[in-house]
């Protein structure tokens, strides 16, 4: 077969493959369901930008989203008995240091008790200025941001625009997301 012909048919399937997508997810529409509630937050914080909040941070300062406003934020919630978190949390403290400034980090602990936090940062040695983390003890500002699972992380503009949302672990300080971060 000539390769004008197989290129052919493979954009025939891709599309044939994006308008039955497409076609699946019009139908669901159309009988009036309406998309999961961390789908509709997200599309809201896509249009709208991220809401502010305001929590305390573990040296009992109240820490609001807009003052940070013209520096890029690293929204991470997360919790100290979750592997996964335990498993990310360095290459997080990496990319802040490695960003002097540039880039924040709101790291917002999910834990059942606000005791549980300490070991956790010591274990890590968090003692940087540009780490911030806060205790969301009823979970009001990852019911927010419409996170249920974690580790969950949102890169916010300086502007306060979402530019990415993270689900799962993520190397943050891998050369392409230092680059990434960079061209921010």
């Amino acid at each position: 077969m000539k390769p004008a012909l197989k290129g052919l048919l493979v954009v025939l399937a891709i599309s044939a493959a994006l308008l039955a997508g497409w076609l699946k997810y019009s139908d669901f529409l159309a009988r009036g369901q309406k998309p999961p509630k961390a789908s509709q937050i997200l599309n809201e914080m896509e249009k709208s930008g991220v809401p502010d909040f305001s929590l305390t941070d573990i040296q009992e300062k109240e820490i609001k989203l807009t003052d940070y406003r013209g520096k890029i934020v690293l929204l991470n919630f997360w919790a100290s008995w979750c592997e996964p978190c335990i498993k990310e949390f360095p290459s997080m403290i990496k990319l802040i240091k490695e960003m002097q400034g540039d880039v924040i980090l709101l790291a917002v602990s999910a834990d059942y008790e606000r005791g549980d936090i300490d070991p956790f940062l010591k274990a890590f040695n968090v003692n940087d200025e540009n780490i911030k983390v806060m205790w969301d003890k009823d979970q009001n500002v990852a019911k927010q941001y419409g996170t249920f699972k974690l580790p969950e992380s949102y890169i916010i503009g300086k502007n306060g625009e979402l530019i990415r949302k993270v689900a799962g672990v993520e190397d943050w300080a891998t050369p392409e997301a230092l680059e990434y971060f960079k061209g921010l």
